[in-house]
């Protein structure tokens, strides 16, 4: 892993200052190794976590021998064995390094035949001088960051938007990039916080003319989702167990220490007992002293079972207090996906032992893990069965209280209304924006669909099955926005590299192809995955109600963060902003304190928005701890 920066102009040759100044904001993202790299008309700056050949061969920028090609690259490429294999009859090469398969691979193959055979995490930037052009990509899900800004002087892209904004001067917030973050808890890209800045889309390619100052951005790769016609149970089980190996074998190649996180549930246990089958390994877990979110019971019989070694970590209230400016500004823009603060514990204790690391995400997104794609199949079913003015009538079933009468009110709600509003994930403000939103603010972003991005997703599939349609708009908004975004931030935070068997291409490309009629057996989430799980894993840990890697945020809220929330509500460089009614946070407190946890995750949402206030206007400092909102 490492952060990467760039200037694409005719001034270029009198950007390296502040080029090598923003590459040095990222120096958690590369602390072994800084370079630059400048002609007339493009520089590039990179930041180095060594991970394979960590001479001084792999050193970035990377010119090829002739200086036509400048390459910065972010992250593994996993069959770059493979691919050098294919080249070493006509390219010579000077390291180890993936970076200069790169290289080759584009002289020989071109830029789309570059990113048709890569197969690994990335985001790339490669300057043909000849061309007079800049090529960038990101991964096919998402899991490197890239973002870029066209000015009136030139081209900036970097790996973290501080980063960026340093370099292409970027202060203005985006109102319509707030109002996406009160809705879906993370800025969805293309949008980020700051006018002007976009982040490139996961699976998609950009192609800059210095000449013309023409921008072109397609998507390179999508996933299929044309289920198998002829598959039994246990053949896929067979094949999904064969291509999960094949994924976690690629993943330990490394000349540094390699580990694990290892949180208790399916996806995590499975990566790490097939790790174990590979050799010796070392995992990290965070646990709470509150046993209601503590895991560490479950991960425990996954490590005796495998023989693993084992290092625990505990995460309490006091650590956010401390620490939660610098979590939350790290992302670079608003972020308010609670695991954060869980994953940036998890790995600074992984730092302490290993450089890479091997986590499960993917798993749900892929497999069917959610209740979406569940109710998604179960309420087309009744759609089919039910006449129209009879569903209608089912909008008016309670969804109160416990049990099975909750989960038949919840699938007759979902029968009740369009396909696509059954996996839209209702979260943050989405459904008070317009009680919640100050006057100017609402008249700014009125007209903006809430559930665009989701209904983007679903319409794009329009063959496909409800439940199909849901697992893709997981896969491809949720995920790259939100989870994969906190992994890379948290872990880069800490010098860390994550790696994620469960995203393999192949076993993507496969798992997606599966009928849903396996992988959501008998309405069961992650039916298929529980069945290869069962071959690895301990009753309990498989059959056990799926937790989610959270942390007690309502418990936290109303008792040791309640002072920071509220003085956060009353900061001035909050209020000034104007974006929600003082009436709305008020009430919004009001009920929280009276014990309606239900509204914690709204709470939190608009307190890390709050925060984030603080630290635009230079009033919190990332290094400060929460007690700096007291006296602000």
């Amino acid at each position: 892993m490492c952060g990467l920066v760039g200037w694409i102009g005719s001034d270029a040759s009198t950007r390296a200052g502040a080029v090598a100044y923003a590459r040095d904001l990222m120096v958690s993202r590369g602390p072994d190794d800084a370079g630059i790299w400048h002609d007339d008309h493009a520089c590039m700056g990179f930041r180095r976590l060594s991970i394979l050949d960590l001479s001084i061969a792999g050193h970035q920028p990377m010119l090829s021998v002739d200086s036509r090609l400048t390459l910065v690259f972010n992250g593994e490429i996993y069959n770059f064995r493979e691919l050098r294999k294919l080249l070493e009859n006509e390219y010579t090469f000077r390291s180890h390094t993936d970076t200069e398969v790169l290289l080759h691979g584009y002289r020989a193959w071109g830029w789309e035949g570059l990113l048709d055979r890569i197969d690994g995490m990335f985001a790339i930037a490669l300057w043909d001088a000849n061309m007079q052009q800049l090529h960038l990509a990101r991964h096919r899900f998402g899991k490197k960051p890239l973002f870029y800004a066209q000015t009136n002087l030139g081209f900036a892209f970097a790996s973290t938007l501080e980063a960026l904004r340093s370099l292409a001067g970027l202060n203005e917030v985006d109102l319509a990039a707030v109002d996406a973050f009160l809705v879906y808890q993370a800025v969805p890209a293309p949008l980020t916080f700051f006018r002007g800045a976009s982040a490139l889309l996961p699976a998609h390619a950009l192609t800059y003319s210095l000449e013309t100052r023409d921008l072109s951005v397609e998507r390179y790769w999508d996933v299929a989702v044309r289920p198998l016609e002829r598959i039994d149970e246990s053949e896929a089980i067979d094949h999904v167990d064969h291509l999960l190996r094949t994924a976690v074998r690629r993943r330990l190649i490394a000349d540094v220490p390699v580990g694990a996180f290892l949180s208790g549930g399916i996806d995590s246990g499975l990566v790490t007992s097939m790790m174990a089958q590979e050799g010796t390994v070392e995992t990290v877990t965070l646990g709470f002293a509150e046993a209601a979110f503590d895991e560490r019971v479950y991960a425990r019989q996954v490590a005796a079972r495998w023989g693993l070694r084992t290092h625990e970590t505990v995460l309490n209230v006091e650590t956010l207090v401390e620490q939660l400016p610098r979590i939350l500004s790290q992302v670079g823009q608003p972020h308010a996906d609670v695991s954060l603060v869980a994953t940036d514990a998890v790995a600074a204790a992984a730092h302490e032992h290993f450089t890479v690391v091997l986590n499960g995400d993917g798993g749900d997104e892929v497999f069917g893990g959610y209740a979406r794609p569940v109710v998604a199949r179960a309420a087309a079913q009744v759609r089919r069965i039910v006449p129209g003015p009879l569903r209608a009538t089912f909008r008016r079933f309670p969804c109160g209280g416990p049990g099975p009468m909750r989960k038949l009110g919840l699938l007759l709600r979902a029968a009740s209304q369009p396909p696509e509003s059954t996996a839209i994930y209702t979260r943050g403000l989405r459904g008070v924006r317009a009680q919640a939103y100050a006057p100017a603010f609402w008249d700014t972003v009125a007209q903006i669909d809430p559930d665009a991005l989701y209904r983007k997703a679903w319409a794009h599939l329009d063959q496909a099955e409800d439940a199909e349609r849901a697992l893709y708009l997981d896969l491809t908004t949720y995920l790259p926005d939100q989870l994969l975004s906190k992994m890379d931030t948290a872990t880069m935070a800490h010098s860390l590299e994550a790696r994620s068997p469960l995203l393999d291409r192949a076993l993507v490309e496969f798992g997606m192809r599966l009928p849903i009629t396996l992988k959501l057996k008998h309405y069961r989430t992650k039916y298929l995955l529980k069945r290869l799980a069962e071959r690895y894993l301990p009753h309990d840990v498989i059959y056990r109600r799926k937790q989610g890697f959270v942390i007690p945020l309502a418990a936290w809220l109303r008792g040791r963060l309640l002072p920071y929330v509220e003085a956060a509500f009353r900061h001035q460089s909050f209020v000034s902003r104007e974006w929600l009614l003082a009436d709305f946070l008020s009430e919004l407190l009001t009920r929280f304190k009276a014990g309606d946890d239900a509204v914690a995750g709204t709470l939190w949402t608009v307190f890390v928005l709050a925060i984030w206030a603080a630290l635009l206007d230079g009033e919190l400092n990332a290094s400060d701890s929460l007690d700096a909102l007291l006296t602000g």
